[in-house]
């Protein structure tokens, strides 16, 4: 075997890669052990651009050498999402319109270097990663399956990406560990906060399970010294590799894996809940919690130092008492609107973490900024976002964060300036093309608008071109300018948002709900109603997950107005109406970037105009049901009136109010 791959390697150098290729599958083939012939195949591959073909080379491997009892050896028990971590899964979305920036590790690459290969079925360790090889060679299965889900992702194949990612953590946390909810579940059970005197765990093992897991970076950090005890901290699975360079690259290939299914979860949630393609994806904003830090405890990382940020940003719950250090409140208290051990605290930490590692991460500057900002620190946020621009001048997403700060500061000469950056930066930036649009209305700045000719001509037929002369567009047939672009933006997100909450109506949910609306009184509206058979009537449909928020609001109010007809019509006491609440697995729905009081500035169709106000108003009752304040009954009605009703309407928002110059 090694005298094939000698000659592919030099039949290589002589620039003759298909000869070399077919000597390492012929190589691969005759001995798949022979590890260092898959490395050169994949390598070579990856260089001509082949990745599926280099991905298929890797599954023959695994194929070939995975020992039975490892085969499908994950637990489907254990996989099912829970339905923990109901309020923070809000978290994601709520920052619009600036935007938050996930990062993964841009330096990874399939085309790795390699170690030397041994094999030897009585070595120690042998079959411990699950396929026929050494223990001291399962460092080398890591990368080649790692780089598999790097060229997967790449292939916009998250699934089975997200399963590479996956095997990878679990040989290195060894094949004691059932699956990543294991892995989970074990980081929140010994990682669950604990009385500091008696050092007995606080709480029962399910409330543990059912919160995320709140911890400053320098208690993350020492994650894997926590679950990885027996071996001293260890991955279990790279215990039997020599020390040295190539076992510190694996396992910072691991914490990378660790970081690129987070990653993949953390992203599957704020576009729309669960994705139907990950079946074993986490429950919420706890589990994915839990990966990131034991990603950081094996490889410190500014990267998942900005993803953890973003997460704790919205968590609305607090950290134990005894995981807030002086440093941190010291942090929080330096920074008005934050308190000590709240989630925007430990958002503030890890922000500040990661800047410490890389001072010039213009993501963490953008959302350090973006936190500020919604605290209302704005002149800090403007800094920060100021910061960002600096280390990359064309960050679309900076320039556009800026842009929104320094308009509400009523700086609209620079907001532009900002915009029309952003916008070069990045032609198809919704935000920014959406912000340039809205403040070059508030200065009456028409030039370059253009226009959508709607209906033939009919309406919208006037545009004003780059040099602000009116013309005649439908001698010309077609709109143009901006306003086409703003148009086009806004049909293409009313389009994306139709599909929000799919796939949310499985049998699991729709009993677990059909239950919570019995409880709210359902079976008293309407008692032939076969709720189930409805439920299962509009999954797969459009407009899933609306026709489920609507449900749960009506419910809402069709419960209340059954308490007070036993209240104050049949004269029956009741304690209280149970609330019905959203599937968990729910996001926060996208809306578009047209605000509904900017649409009558757009040349847009009136069933867009529409929908636009319909998907914020459905985003902010879905934030709204998702408040931690919301109690889990509904409200008791109010006596009847008298002798009459009074109903008051009050608005506060005159800065972003598109008549607002006037």
């Amino acid at each position: 075997m090694e005298a094939i791959s000698n000659i592919a390697a030099t039949l290589y150098c002589l620039n003759r890669p298909d000869e070399a290729e077919q000597h390492w599958v012929r190589a691969i083939k005759l001995r798949p052990s022979y590890l260092e012939a898959v490395e050169h195949l994949v390598s070579l591959l990856c260089s001509i651009q082949r990745n599926a073909a280099a991905v298929s080379a890797i599954e023959f491997i695994q194929r070939s050498l995975r020992i039975p009892r490892f085969d499908g050896h994950r637990d489907q028990a254990s996989e099912t999402a829970s339905e923990a971590d109901v309020a923070s899964s809000t978290t994601l979305a709520e920052s619009s319109p600036d935007s938050y920036v996930l990062d993964a590790e841009s330096t990874d690459s399939p085309a790795l270097h390699f170690s030397p290969v041994a094999e030897d079925s009585a070595s120690p360790g042998f079959g411990s990663s699950g396929y026929r090889i050494p223990g001291s060679e399962n460092g080398r299965m890591v990368l080649l399956i790692h780089a598999k889900g790097n060229m997967l992702y790449s292939l916009k194949d998250t699934e089975r990406a997200s399963e590479a990612f996956e095997e990878v953590v679990l040989i290195s946390a060894g094949r004691r560990v059932q699956g990543a909810k294991s892995l989970i579940r074990r980081i929140q059970t010994v990682l669950a906060p604990r009385d500091p005197s008696s050092g007995r765990r606080l709480g029962s093992i399910q409330e543990n399970l059912s919160t995320p897991l709140l911890l400053p970076p320098d208690k993350a950090k020492l994650t894997a010294q926590f679950v990885f005890a027996p071996t001293g901290g260890q991955l279990p699975g790279l215990q039997h590799m020599p020390e040295g360079a190539h076992k510190k690259s694996v396992v910072a290939t691991t914490s990378n894996s660790l970081l690129s299914l987070a990653k993949i979860y953390q992203d599957a949630m704020s576009n729309g809940g669960q994705s139907p393609s990950l079946i074993r994806q986490p429950a919420g904003v706890g589990d994915i919690l839990a990966l990131y830090y034991l990603s950081l405890s094996l490889q410190e990382s500014p990267s998942t130092a900005n993803n953890v940020g973003i997460l704790l940003a919205g968590v609305q719950q607090t950290a134990p008492i005894q995981f807030i250090s002086v440093s941190d409140m010291g942090l929080a208290s330096s920074v008005p609107g934050i308190v000590p051990g709240s989630g925007l605290s430990l958002a503030l930490a890890y922000y500040q973490y990661g800047l410490t590692l890389d001072p010039k991460h213009v993501h963490l500057h953008t959302n350090l900024g973006s936190l500020l900002k919604d605290i209302g620190q704005l002149d800090m946020a403007i800094s920060m976002y100021e910061q960002a621009v600096a280390c990359d001048g064309s960050f679309d997403i900076a320039l556009t964060n800026l842009a929104n700060a320094v308009k509400d500061r009523g700086r609209i000469g620079d907001a532009i300036k900002y915009y029309r950056r952003a916008v070069v930066a990045n032609p198809d930036f919704a935000e920014a093309v959406c912000g340039l649009s809205t403040a070059l209305n508030s200065v009456c700045d028409w030039r370059g608008r253009g226009g959508v000719l709607l209906a033939g001509g009919r309406y919208d037929r006037w545009h004003v071109d780059e040099k602000g002369m009116l013309q005649d567009a439908k001698g010309q047939g077609q709109g143009g300018g901006l306003m086409k672009r703003v148009v086009e933006i806004v049909g293409r997100q009313l389009k994306e948002s139709s599909s929000w909450g799919s796939g949310i109506l499985h049998e699991q949910s729709i009993l677990q709900l059909v239950s919570q609306l019995g409880d709210a009184g359902s079976g008293l509206t309407d008692a032939f109603l076969d709720l189930a058979a409805e439920l299962r009537r509009w999954a797969g449909r459009p407009g899933e997950g609306y026709r489920v928020l609507r449900l749960v609001e009506r419910s809402t109010v069709a419960a209340m107005r059954c308490w007070y007809q036993d209240k104050h019509i049949r004269g029956i006491p009741r304690a209280a109406y149970r609330r019905p609440r959203l599937p968990s697995a729910l996001s926060v729905p996208s809306a578009p970037t047209v605000l509904p009081f900017h649409t009558f500035t757009c040349p847009l169709p009136a069933k867009d105009v529409r929908m636009i106000s319909q998907r914020n108003g459905l985003r902010i009752s879905f934030s709204t049901l998702r408040s931690p304040w919301i109690p889990t009954t509904v409200y008791e009605p109010p006596d009847p009136p008298s002798p009459h009703l009074n109903v008051g309407y009050i608005s506060s928002d005159f800065n972003n109010h598109p008549l607002a110059h006037l």
